[in-house]
């Protein structure tokens, strides 16, 4: 748990950093990379990477707590019957869980939507290539292009407010299958 709640206790700015340090040209594996023509850092894989350490505990944090109440007696019984691993994830497991790992995505989508300090660090702001709309907003602010930059804004503005939407909807599914888990553990 310590693990999962690392990106909530380190600044997205720093964890950027740290990206640069790993994979940058003169970081820990930068001659492999470029040895091998591989760009992570100023690239899309690094803004992925970024988004994803930040974005991360959201779905961990929807999932371990409701598949700790719905237990392992499901998976085991299916076991049991002759299922296979993938068969058992796909079958048991995946449909237990997929409106809480919904809820998930949807924060992630959230949180990622908006997420500037590593993205920032990490993309080398190459327009076209690795600009996120959070960038491009700064980058039109700097250049005293205030009606784009508004414009962009409200783009992101209203796609939060989808995103709220249908976290709502999700949320209560969310709730009423942690009110089913629960009853089934008593």
């Amino acid at each position: 748990m310590t693990l999962i709640d690392l990106p909530f206790s380190v600044s997205p700015v720093i964890a950027g950093l740290i990206y640069v340090l790993v994979f940058g040209l003169q970081g820990w594996f930068g001659e492999t990379l470029r040895d091998h023509d591989l760009k992570v850092i100023f690239a899309v894989p690094g803004i992925v990477l970024a988004t994803v350490f930040v974005t991360f505990p959201f779905v961990a944090r929807e999932l371990i707590p409701l598949m700790q109440a719905q237990g392992t007696e499901q998976e085991e019984a299916a076991r049991v019957l002759g299922a296979g691993g993938w068969q058992i994830f796909w079958r048991v497991t995946l449909p237990n869980v997929k409106w809480a790992l919904l809820y998930g995505v949807i924060l992630c989508n959230a949180r990622a939507m908006g997420e500037f300090g590593a993205v920032s660090v990490v993309s080398g702001h190459i327009r076209g290539q690795t600009n996120t709309m959070p960038l491009h907003i700064e980058i039109l602010y700097n250049e005293y292009q205030f009606a784009a930059a508004f414009a962009v804004a409200s783009l992101l503005a209203g796609l939060a407010l989808v995103t709220l939407v249908l976290k709502y909807i999700v949320e209560q599914h969310v709730k009423a299958e942690k009110r089913v888990a629960g009853e089934r553990s008593e």
